[in-house]
């Protein structure tokens, strides 16, 4: 199959590197910077670079739009005005949060489309095709793209789960909880034991948190522990005591976190330890500065 991926960044690179070892003819590569091109182009052999995106897609079978979401519909009006899609091309775009309707015009040029989203943290660098190996992937299509666009999935070593097309924001919302959200706790976190003078905080960190994610993502709120879902006010206000005498830029946080742990587990709360710990955790609380 031959490939063509407008978008060079994480993701991009990481699904051209990636096809290209499952059996793909990534034949170019398009937009980004010079740079992110050669590094496309140093990684997977015969692609050939182009600057525009209109350059790029000719020939192609398969067109995998890995730009940033808001992008996306710009670059199909850019393909579309300047003819350069064909009858049959296959055009996916890679964003979670975006749906069918982004790519709509392409669909009106006699393109096949589809939204295929991995649900994968990409670091920065990433070249590992097994990172990609039986994550799950967020497909959208038209029942009759359905068949290839999980085929597509498949030959990258995904999932494919359906998703419709009017639930992708959620969809994607719930994704960047879990990814980005979680990320930002385990950081608060580890700012906590380091000042705590902690010296390895990845020690505590790194098992605990995986445990906890794993068994949220299982038990959901049966998973959740410590002292927001024992009823523990008085360890709470310590630790907002605490973090106002020696770190108050992280009171938000704490309060953030403990104010979504506590919504979960309200109902099998006495309603005055919930009404203790909705006073402790507000702002306005007595560990507030005046």
């Amino acid at each position: 199959m031959r490939v063509a991926v407008v978008g060079p960044g994480r993701v991009g690179t990481l699904l051209a590197i990636t096809g290209s070892r499952a059996g793909w003819r990534v034949a170019s590569v398009a937009g980004g910077s010079t740079a992110a091109r050669e590094a496309v182009g140093a990684a997977v052999a015969g692609v050939r670079l182009y600057p525009d995106a209109g350059d790029a897609v000719a020939g192609a079978e398969l067109v995998l739009l890995c730009v940033p979401d808001d992008a996306i519909a710009g670059v199909v009006d850019e393909l579309v005005l300047g003819d350069a899609l064909e009858p049959g091309q296959r055009v996916v775009h890679l964003a979670g949060a975006r749906g069918l309707d982004v790519l709509h015009r392409a669909r009106l040029a006699g393109a096949r489309t589809a939204a295929c989203h991995p649900a994968m943290t990409v670091p920065r660098g990433a070249r590992d095709p097994g990172l990609l190996v039986g994550v799950a992937w967020g497909v959208t299509a038209q029942a009759a793209d359905l068949g290839w666009a999980r085929s597509l999935v498949e030959d990258l070593g995904g999932d494919p789960y359906e998703v419709a097309d009017d639930r992708r924001t959620t969809y994607h919302a719930a994704l960047a909880v879990a990814s980005n959200a979680v990320g930002a706790a385990v950081v608060t976190a580890r700012r906590l034991l380091l000042a705590a003078r902690v010296e390895r905080p990845e020690a505590f960190l790194a098992p605990l948190a995986t445990a906890s994610v794993r068994n949220a993502a299982t038990d959901g709120v049966a998973a959740l522990t410590g002292p927001i879902v024992r009823g523990d006010v008085g360890t709470v206000a310590a630790h907002l005591a605490q973090l106002a005498a020696d770190l108050p830029e992280l009171l938000p946080a704490y309060r953030a976190l403990a104010t979504a742990t506590l919504e979960p587990v309200r109902p099998v709360l006495d309603a005055e330890v919930v009404a203790a710990l909705e006073a402790v955790l507000s702002p306005t609380g007595p560990t507030e500065e005046p």
